[in-house]
């Protein structure tokens, strides 16, 4: 055997996943040359203008959370198309829902358990409060936020909420159509209907979204527990 062979023998798999122009490179770290690359900063410009183009990115650039953090906060609804391990990220995800409640759909079990998370979407968008976990749609601020930002939110929420007289007064504020996802009890209280009824319309809004999530910022998720 010739020392070629030998050489060849010793020389490490190709990875058919790296990206083109990536190359090991002594003293910086993977994460560093992946940014290096033309291909890399390609893609990012291209999330920066589309963040829904983040389902075009290449997996192995896909995973790169600086890329799916860029793409989340161009376009909330991007976080679909983030591996698994990122939609369980605190900051992503918060970034996400800031932009498009209807993120929080894609978010990991234990975000969508998260308070703070949750409250977040549904001040965005009322009608995510779908996606949160059960213990959450029975949260009575939850809730309220969610219905004066879209009273028809109000079918989401508890049935213990469902019969509470301010929340569902404040959904139908926003929308008279609300009142159909009342308790039983309220619709037939026909002083209570005249009293909803009669409130002046609100129009809904939404916070500012959130900064955008800097990278190698991670936030501790184990007060969450496995999963919900």
């Amino acid at each position: 055997m010739g020392s070629a062979d030998i050489e060849e023998d010793l020389a490490p798999p190709l990875d058919v996943h790296q990206p083109k122009g990536w190359r090991a490179v002594e003293g910086i770290s993977d994460i560093e040359a992946l940014h290096r690359t033309d291909e890399w900063r390609n893609l990012y410009q291209l999330v920066q203008k589309d963040g829904l183009g983040l389902q075009n990115v290449p997996p192995a650039i896909r995973g790169d959370r600086e890329m799916v953090a860029e793409a989340c906060w161009e376009n909330g609804l991007a976080l679909q198309y983030a591996p698994e391990e990122l939609r369980g990220d605190w900051e992503i995800v918060l970034c996400a829902v800031s932009r498009s409640g209807t993120a929080l759909m894609w978010a990991s079990p234990e975000l969508r358990g998260a308070r703070e998370v949750v409250l977040k979407a549904v001040q965005q968008n009322g009608g995510s409060l779908e996606y949160a976990s059960e213990e959450l749609r029975s949260d009575r601020e939850i809730v309220l936020s969610a219905v004066q930002q879209r009273g028809m939110a109000l079918r989401y929420a508890s049935e213990a909420l469902k019969a509470d007289r301010e929340i569902v007064k404040a959904a139908a504020r926003q929308s008279r159509r609300a009142l159909m996802h009342a308790a039983e009890s309220l619709k037939k209280d026909q002083h209570f209907l005249r009293e909803a009824s009669s409130q002046p319309p609100m129009e809904s809004s939404a916070p500012p979204p959130v900064g955008k999530p800097s990278v190698g910022s991670k936030r501790d998720m184990s007060q969450y527990g496995p999963g919900l």
